[in-house]
């Protein structure tokens, strides 16, 4: 996977209908009990602002409700990193000719996150907009008598610090039949969601292709770094979703850079039930990188894989920062 992993329930889509775009200027939010109210415009007008932009599809196309083109939520997704956030409680503002909810996020990381709606909804569907800075993202949500999850697409945080995130909805009979019960946003990678096998065998998994389960580390795209950094919390990990097609034994080696006075933590990898340990050595330099063989494994079976770098111990400042991690055929 990994944008959350995806399982093909159907074999045809229903079509997704053209919904939320660029939303109206956002309006501050209303004081508690107070209704906020926008000079009326024409409701053809107001209502051709739902109508602009191109529909993003959330995750893929494979259905996992039926009737819907969310993925099927794997059983042991990881909360380590994942930001919750409840309903607004002053952040609702009611006007003429659209709902709009408004949250106010601090992010302590950088990184590509997909967002995750639970709501309640007494219509057959309703067309909502998600707005981050420039990023849209529209979703046809389906009727939910009680609750119901939707992936609405994917939003990155270039920074850390305060974040604004608003939902926008037509106004059929919103407050009656519509109601937000979360909204998480859960941590994504920056590269491929699925590495393929080389030809050769070898499988590589970068850095950029990895989703960081993590409140401080993350990956750091300069061109000097290119890696996973910020690892001083050793409850922070790492993991990639990788296919194999040639089953077999596999040498482990890591390549990973270990500031001066700083090795010494502890490190497992894991792919399901393997693992293999090793300590970190100092490098001399964070972006000093070093090549260590942890172990081997064997892949059994064809078919999706997942890995995992999770530090057991943590010595100094950092655990480490690591650029890659290669699995190499054994003869």
């Amino acid at each position: 996977m990994n944008r959350l992993s995806l399982a093909l329930s159907f074999s045809a889509l229903l079509p997704l209908v053209a919904i939320a775009a660029d939303e109206p200027a956002v309006a501050a939010p209303a004081p508690a009990g107070e209704v906020k109210a926008k000079p009326a415009a024409p409701k053809d007008e107001a209502m051709a602002l739902f109508d602009k932009a191109p529909v993003v599809s959330a995750l893929s196309s494979d259905l996992g409700t039926f009737g819907s083109d969310d993925p099927m939520e794997r059983a042991d997704l990881p909360t380590r990193g994942v930001i919750t956030l409840p309903p607004p409680a002053d952040g609702y503002t009611n006007m003429d000719h659209w709902h709009q909810y408004d949250w106010k996020v601090k992010a302590r990381r950088s990184g590509h996150y997909q967002v995750r709606l639970t709501y309640r909804l007494d219509h057959s569907t309703l067309g909502v907009q998600l707005k981050h800075g420039e990023t849209r993202l529209k979703k046809l949500l389906l009727a939910a008598p009680s609750s119901r999850r939707a992936y609405i697409g994917e939003i990155f945080f270039s920074d850390a610090g305060d974040q604004m995130l608003g939902i926008y909805a037509p106004p059929s009979d919103v407050g009656a039949g519509f109601e937000i019960k979360e909204l998480a946003l859960i941590p994504s990678n920056e590269g491929e969601p699925l590495v393929k096998q080389a030809a050769n065998g070898q499988i590589t998994l970068l850095a950029k292709d990895a989703t960081t389960w993590s409140e401080n580390m993350r990956y750091e795209p300069k061109t000097e770094k290119n890696c996973l950094g910020f690892w001083t919390d050793p409850a922070d990990f790492a993991e990639w979703e990788f296919e194999v097609t040639k089953p077999g034994k596999y040498q482990i080696v890591v390549t990973h850079g270990c500031g001066k006075g700083n090795g010494g933590s502890e490190v497992a990898v894991k792919i399901g039930s393997q693992e293999n340990r090793f300590k970190v050595e100092d490098t001399g330099g964070f972006q000093n990188w070093k090549d260590t063989v942890v172990g081997e494994v064997e892949l059994k079976a064809p078919g999706t894989q997942r890995l995992v770098v999770n530090p057991m111990t943590k010595t100094k400042a950092a655990v480490m920062d690591v650029q890659k991690v290669l699995l190499k055929p054994v003869s």
